[in-house]
């Protein structure tokens, strides 16, 4: 199993968490105390673990779905019951938990250079983005791509992602990687760019896409033979 799929099942697994919780949250008092369980314990886990994961990283799908389960579960009304306080500035503090979220969620999905830290280097990550590519697994790919991994990183072949999608002439994953800030100027083993990749494979339509990114050099300036040089200065 990959660590793609690893990951995938823990999305999955913390969402069925929260859905447990957020029912039996809502189950009569003397239910619950009659299979042994603190109502008020019950309570606090649920709390907890939509708590954490309004702040782990996660797709905007399950986000969405972990806010409706923590609405539906009247959690903000039990807590102030819980605590004796009034019911508004939990809702206020579930609002900005959700703005903040959504925009931690918005800096690491859209490369506009306000991600916290550096792209993540993982090799694991960069051949199964590869190995993704080669089977043409474009939820897969995408899914990789939003982890915010380091694309410009070479596969055990040498070459990057970009490299491989030009190289089979991906039109869709050649733009995406592209978007999430993969380079079309790196170089492989034999010195060939992505865009030397698609050309070779008769990939106009990448061919294009690569040429209007990637940066024109710019030619030297000739130097006058009278020229003083920097030794004769």
């Amino acid at each position: 199993m990959d660590f793609v799929t690893q990951r995938q099942i823990k999305e999955w697994l913390l969402l069925g968490l929260v859905a447990l919780m957020a029912i039996i949250a809502n189950m009569p008092d003397a239910l619950l105390r009659s299979y042994g369980l603190n109502p008020q314990l019950m309570l606090a886990i649920l709390g907890v673990v939509v708590v954490l994961a309004l702040f782990l990283y996660l797709r905007f799908f399950f986000f969405m779905l972990y806010v409706l389960l923590a609405v539906g579960a009247n959690l903000p009304d039990q807590w102030a019951q819980s605590m004796g306080i009034s019911q508004t500035p939990l809702l206020v503090a579930l609002i900005f938990m959700v703005i903040g979220s959504l925009l931690n969620y918005s800096a690491k999905m859209v490369p506009v250079g306000l991600e916290p830290k550096p792209k993540k280097q993982s090799a694991e990550s960069i051949q199964a983005l590869i190995v993704a590519i080669d089977r043409g697994q474009m939820g897969r790919i995408r899914t990789i791509l939003g982890m915010g991994y380091d694309l410009n990183q070479a596969g055990s072949e040498g070459d990057t992602p970009l490299m491989r999608a030009a190289k089979l002439g991906n039109l869709i994953a050649t733009g995406l990687l592209l978007k999430y800030g993969a380079a079309p100027a790196m170089r492989g083993p034999d010195g060939s760019t992505a865009e030397d990749l698609a050309r070779r494979g008769g990939h106009d339509k990448v061919v294009a896409l690569l040429r209007s990114v990637t940066p024109k050099e710019k030619p030297a300036e000739p130097v006058a033979p009278d020229a003083p040089t920097v030794m004769e200065l």
